[in-house]
């Protein structure tokens, strides 16, 4: 599993997991090491903190960031009742302001 990666990643604490989980570090931390597997219920937990999925913990995956902010969730909005050609415009726009990493 990746959880020791991604909690560092988060800049989060053990004890700030194990706060959320509702458990003692030493168990957060055997499931760090591998030592313990942790159930269904704590790894949905775990992907909502880290905001990643369950296969991503587990291995599966890449991680993938499914949270949006308020801004995207009014663009979605905004799409979703526009007619196909302000959906075009409005497409068209956000392409030539595409940001090169």
């Amino acid at each position: 599993m990746n959880l020791r990666e991604i909690r560092i990643s988060r800049n989060m604490k053990v004890q700030e997991v194990s706060d959320y989980l509702c458990c003692l570090p030493s168990v957060y931390s055997r499931y760090e090491n591998g030592k313990r597997e942790p159930s269904i219920d704590i790894l949905l937990k775990l992907s909502k903190l880290y905001r990643v999925s369950v296969d991503y913990l587990i291995g599966n995956e890449e991680a993938v960031d499914t949270s949006i902010t308020k801004n995207e969730a009014k663009l979605i909005k905004a799409v979703r009742q526009a007619d196909e050609r302000a959906w075009l415009d409005a497409l068209t726009l956000l392409e030539l302001h595409r940001v090169v990493k």
